[in-house]
């Protein structure tokens, strides 16, 4: 090792130096102050061209051509920056705590070949402006689950303040065999509920929807299959519609007001036959069964009107005999054979029109046969002649004489 070194004044002070091995201080001829021209590297902190034992401070800058190995903890009081890769701990015993925010993205070196979290280990909360999930063609697995154990918050919220856009949308332009939504809710919980709600709330929204369905294609436009198998006493209801609306204020506007509105348009080149509802019902086979097709209950208006039919006749297309019953006045107006209709008044039977016709002409009006006490009557009085005496009977006068009395 050779060395240069300049004598002045201050000799004597650094000759007699306490702790202090070198202190340089002239300006000039130092800009090598300390210079070792050994190579031996560093595999330690005993071994290298420069040994202490003791630490060692730097009040400029220190450029270090190869690695750094810092065996003890490594603290910065400014900024780090690293022009290559980090690698930060080396077992999952280590962690890493961020005081800091982050002011960069966060973005995989290889694209879907990391995981935030795994199956045991769950980040708290994530609060993003926007979530895109890209799901590779051979991903395997579900693009977005959520295993919600919480049973006092809700699973999935959507607070959206859209105006002229839908809060959510779904679209599944490849679809084969299966459905694009699916609600499926198997507690068995006996409590009052409603599996699926949508509440349009606002009384305001008048020209508001609460449901629309729109099918182009395919044979059915909406099904509900409702299957029920509970042993105790219920009123069971395929479709319930409960449709009110309340009195206004004020105002005397005219509404009508349709439970159903059931609009049907066909059109086809080859035979068409449009039905507007169809109705099967079938009865149970064991026990005491009633099956009503169709049970109409109208009231409390001035002007009452069961069922009303425009625009075609009423056919019916059934084996079994027509009847029409007034469970209150007891009268009965069947059809008991094939081309045998029988009208059951219980007391009387008033027929109050212009003119009547009971015979085309061809057919013959019978009157059953007078037994003394039932028959014919004419003005109230029964007619006790037979059959033979009036077509007998020659003369007008004669006649009227003998049905009606001189």
């Amino acid at each position: 090792m050779s060395a240069n070194v300049s004598l002045s004044e201050t000799f004597d002070q650094w000759r007699v130096k306490t702790n202090e091995l070198l202190v340089m201080t002239q300006a000039d001829g130092s800009s090598n102050a300390i210079k070792l021209t050994n190579t031996t590297n560093s595999t330690s902190n005993t071994t290298g061209s420069i040994i202490s034992t003791g630490g060692i401070g730097i009040s400029k800058s220190m450029v270090i051509g190869e690695n750094l190995n810092v065996h003890g903890n490594l603290h910065a009081n400014g900024n780090i920056t690293a022009d290559g890769s980090i690698t930060l701990g080396d077992t999952t015993t280590d962690n890493i705590v961020l005081n800091a925010d982050i002011n960069s993205n966060i973005i995989p070196n290889t694209n879907g070949a990391f995981d935030i979290g795994n199956s045991t280990q769950y980040w708290s909360n994530g609060f993003f402006e926007s979530v895109k999930l890209s799901a590779a063609e051979d991903l395997g697995m579900t693009a977005l689950e959520i295993d919600a154990d919480d049973a006092d918050a809700a699973a999935f919220t959507i607070d959206g303040e859209q105006t002229t856009i839908a809060v959510m949308r779904i679209d599944a332009d490849v679809l084969t065999t299966n459905s694009v939504a699916v609600f499926s809710e198997n507690s068995g919980a006996t409590d009052a509920r409603a599996s699926v709600q949508i509440v349009q709330d606002n009384a305001a929204a008048l020209a508001a929807t609460a449901l629309k369905i729109q099918s182009d294609g395919g044979i059915t436009g909406m099904q509900l299959d409702k299957n029920f198998s509970g042993a105790a006493a219920a009123a069971v209801t395929g479709l319930h519609v409960d449709f009110d609306r309340t009195v206004p204020s004020t105002g005397t506007a005219t509404f009508t007001d349709i439970g159903i509105d059931l609009d049907v348009n066909a059109a086809g080149l080859g035979v068409t036959t449009t039905t507007g509802m169809d109705i099967d019902v079938v009865g149970a086979t064991s026990g005491t069964h009633t099956a009503i097709g169709l049970d109409v209950t109208v009231g409390s208006a001035d002007t009452n009107i069961a069922a009303r039919f425009t625009g075609g006749e009423v056919v019916l297309l059934t084996t079994s005999k027509l009847s029409f019953h007034d469970v209150g006045g007891g009268e009965n107006i069947s059809a008991t054979a094939d081309g045998v209709l029988e009208l059951n008044s219980g007391t009387s039977l008033t027929i109050t029109t212009p003119t009547t016709t009971i015979a085309d002409g061809t057919n013959n009006f019978d009157i059953a046969s007078h037994d003394g006490t039932n028959g014919l009557k004419l003005g109230g009085a029964l007619v006790t002649v037979d059959a033979d005496h009036i077509n007998k009977t020659i003369g007008r006068a004669a006649a009227m004489a003998l049905v009606f009395g001189a």
